[in-house]
């Protein structure tokens, strides 16, 4: 892939700006702040996405504060073939398209696959780096060399490392050797604690079944207490209703005579009668609460404009149809005041032209009277210059024949010059004096034609030329009168529709008379449709006071025919009815109550006693019997408390037999989990082992290519580099081996740089993107900064560079692009 321009929208401090990358490589020179940094960020944007909001990367989306809008494109070469990459806002790193040059349009598939499956992560890892990337140098693990090496050196790479990835998250789920919370950790702890658990529970074994023991008997024993105390318990409270009930059984045995009652009113009418009047009082205090709410709603509804309501009502179609007017009228004049810049420059062009001929144009001229001045203009000079060719040419003819006769002695020849002399001198005297007829009328031909046109204040010479300004300026005055003809029917408009609103909206532009109008009408329109609720709230009330009153005229009704079935005139009446025969069923119950108290078993109980002293004697005893058996039976539940307590700590871990089953089961979960864990491990191993076979050819390459540019970069001085398992070493001219930390900050860098170069270079034949440098060389002298710039020429032969710098030396490269110029 080659990019080979790019063209922001908005990014940062650049919007609308275009860049070419046609140079190889393309050295981007840019003092600070000139948007070096801004330019790299946003080809790594468009080809990977927008950094998103969280953390730092807010700082990273370089959102323009110039424009709202926020992307761009670049237009790459990939295999041939010219892609137009897209990348504007949106979700998940932005909104990406795809066009080729036929205008077919592909997703984010098509780049993906351009970019040979290269995340952002291993771009910036392999093709992208910076001065603070290499100020880490010194921290240059092996471990991620390979692992760049294998990501790109293996098809498909990325799926395994994230399938890796994910059986070393399963695996120390379950096991770490250090750790407690994974599943497996936690099992053998407790296998260890069961273990321990066991050999204590077999040693208290003899106390705990003692204990089951003395336990059984106890509960043998509240067994028993259980159903005495429950059987006394009965009998005890028995006695105890009994000796509530002997007063009325006294009473009873004395056969008090029972009242007569005479007959009344039926039971069921006083019931209905209270329920009746119940649901009057009911219906009067709802009546009253209705006769509120309408007079409140009465007194809403007076509140509103009836008249102001009504040409509302009857007009709101007229007062719809004048807001779209003035919609209408306010775009048309937001058009016009959009224009007035264009009608300033169209004013500022005609003045000019007014200007450059000082005088007041006349109108242009129509084609014909174009064709007219050209005829007129154009006959004279070339008809005169047509005669002075002739005239010359037969003078100097007749001369030649003169002389000649002369010289040589022909009369005749001499003769004959003389006589085309004569002819010519007569020929052109004719000549002239028709040409200057013909000029003099030619003259006055043009000042006729001048001053029909209104031409006689400019030089016949600008007649034609000033044509092209003429026409300018008549189609300038036809768009200014245009404008003002706009005006006018805005300002027309305007005074007809300020007539038609008076009294409702008043404004002098358009947008303050639609806007104070839609202020009304929206005013309007809620106060009907307020007073449209009213309304129907008043209308509803008074429909259910109605209701009401009927229901209580339906009761009254009622209330009347009762009346009339208990012979009495009115509600007084009877209600003293109603009292008096209360009165004689009281006195009914009292004489019969005794009796209905007492059932059949309660009188053949009492019968059994001759006094109530007897009865109470009977009782006291029983009582006391119980008291006692409630204190063996508390006593018998202490001692099992006991038990039990000291059962609960013998087996606090479990039983012998429980503790042995857990720790067999957890023994078969371990296994288990065990052999999970084994074989997670197994596979990760092999996955690895996969990658690195795969990758295992490009290693020595690498290197081989990364120690000769080291060798390169440092004039000889390093040659060899060695990646062991815990550090990066390098070998120098003397023999002796250096780690990286022992080495410059510039020649640290510098091995950085042979190997990123080294690894690209190798990996060319499958990865041919984009290197993008910024700043990466500060560190370096100016020799050693002349030899990176070589290698990066070599490097551009398969790989497209994109070199940013602030250094002033790399202004004389040539093709650099000079952001300070942009």
């Amino acid at each position: 892939m080659k990019i080979k321009s790019a063209h922001i929208d908005g990014f940062g401090k650049w919007h609308d700006q275009d860049f070419d990358f046609s140079a190889s490589p393309q050295v981007i020179f840019g003092s600070n702040e000139a948007g070096k940094t801004t330019l790299a960020t946003f080809i790594r944007s468009i080809l990977f996405g927008f950094a998103n909001a969280k953390g730092k990367n807010r700082y990273q989306q370089y959102k323009p504060r110039a424009t709202s809008t926020y992307g761009g494109s670049i237009l790459v070469e990939d295999h041939g073939t010219l892609y137009r990459i897209r990348r504007t806002a949106g979700k998940g790193g932005g909104l990406v398209t795809v066009t080729d040059m036929d205008g077919h349009r592909f997703g984010e598939d098509k780049l993906a696959k351009m970019l040979a499956n290269v995340d952002q992560d291993l771009y910036q890892a392999v093709f992208s780096f910076n001065q603070e990337k290499l100020a880490n140098i010194k921290d240059l693990n092996p471990d991620e060399v390979h692992h760049q090496l294998k990501q790109v050196g293996a098809v498909g790479s990325r799926q395994w490392d994230q399938l890796i990835a994910s059986l070393v998250k399963r695996g120390d789920e379950l096991y770490k050797p250090r750790g407690r919370k994974p599943q497996l950790n936690r099992h053998l702890d407790e296998y260890r604690r069961l273990t321990q658990q066991v050999a204590q529970a077999n040693r208290k074994y003899d106390q705990y079944v003692a204990a089951n023991r003395d336990q059984q008997r106890q509960k043998a024993a509240v067994q028993k207490w259980q159903q005495e105390e429950t059987d006394l318990t009965a009998q005890v409270n028995r006695l105890d209703q009994l000796s509530r009930l002997w007063p009325i059984y006294d009473a009873w045995k004395k056969g008090q005579p029972q009242a007569a009652m005479n007959n009344g009113v039926a039971p069921d009418d006083v019931e209905q009668v209270n329920q009746l009047r119940g649901q009057f009082n009911g219906l009067t205090a709802q009546l009253g609460t209705l006769r509120d709410e309408s007079a409140r709603l009465q007194k809403d509804v007076t509140q509103f404009d009836q008249d102001e309501l009504a040409d509302y009502h009857q007009h709101r179609y007229d007062y719809q149809r004048l807001q779209t007017a003035l919609l209408q009228l306010q775009s048309r004049d937001d058009q016009y005041h959009q224009q007035q810049g264009r009608i300033e420059q169209l004013f500022a062009e005609r003045n000019r032209l007014q200007r450059r001929y000082g005088h007041q144009l006349p109108k242009p001229l129509s084609e014909q009277e174009t064709v007219t001045l050209q005829s007129l203009l154009g006959d004279y000079p070339v008809s005169a210059t047509r005669n002075r060719r002739m005239s010359a040419w037969l003078l100097g003819l007749g001369a030649a024949l003169f002389i000649l006769g002369m010289f040589g002695h022909h009369g005749v020849v001499m003769l004959m010059g003389l006589i085309v002399l004569a002819a010519t001198g007569a020929w052109l005297y004719k000549a002239n004096n028709e040409a200057s007829r013909s000029t003099n009328h030619q003259q006055a031909s043009l000042q006729r034609f001048g001053r029909l046109h209104g031409l006689t204040n400019f030089p016949v010479s600008e007649w034609l030329p000033m044509q092209a300004d003429l026409y300018r300026v008549a189609e300038l005055d036809q768009q200014i009168a245009n404008s003002q003809a706009t005006a006018d029917e805005i300002k027309t408009r305007l005074a007809e529709l300020q007539r038609r609103l008076t009294g409702k909206a008043s404004g002098q532009t358009p947008a303050e008379l639609s806007q104070h109008f839609n202020d009304w009408l929206s005013g309007r329109a809620s106060d009907y449709q307020e007073w449209q609720r009213v309304t129907r709230q008043l209308e509803n009330s008074q429909q259910r006071e109605a209701a009401v009153r009927a229901q209580q005229d339906k009761i009254t009704d009622q209330l009347k025919q009762i009346y009339r079935r208990a012979q009495t005139s009115s509600a007084d009446d009877f209600d003293r009815l109603v009292s008096q025969q209360a009165g004689q069923q009281a006195r009914r119950i009292t004489t019969s109550a005794y009796g209905q108290q007492l059932t059949a078993a309660d009188k053949a109980a009492l019968a059994r006693f001759d006094s109530e002293e007897s009865l109470r004697g009977r009782q006291q005893r029983l009582a006391h019997h119980l008291t006692e058996v409630r204190a063996h039976l508390h006593g018998a539940r202490e001692q099992i408390q006991r038990d039990q307590f000291t059962i609960k700590n013998l087996a606090a871990d479990g039983t012998p037999d429980e503790l042995a089953q857990r720790q067999a089961s957890l023994k078969a979960k371990i296994i288990q989990e065990a052999q999970q864990w084994m074989s997670y491990q197994l596979a990760i191993q092999w996955i690895d082992r996969a990658l690195s076979l795969a990758s295992v050819d490009r290693y020595p390459a690498v290197i081989k290519a990364a120690e000769k540019n080291f060798a390169i970069l440092t004039g000889g001085h390093y040659q060899k580099i060695a990646l062991t398992t815990k550090e990066v070493r390098v070998l120098d001219d003397q023999q002796e081996w250096y780690a990286v930390g022992e080495l410059s900050t510039g020649t640290a860098e510098q091995l950085f740089v042979a190997l990123r170069l080294g690894f690209i270079s190798v990996m060319s034949d499958r990865l041919r993107l984009p290197i993008i440098i910024d700043d990466g060389f500060v560190n370096f002298d100016h020799q050693r900064r002349q030899r990176v710039i070589e290698l990066l020429n070599a490097l551009a032969v398969r790989n497209q560079v994109l070199y940013f710098t602030a250094n002033d030396q790399a202004r004389k490269l040539p093709g650099v692009l000079d952001l300070d110029r942009e």
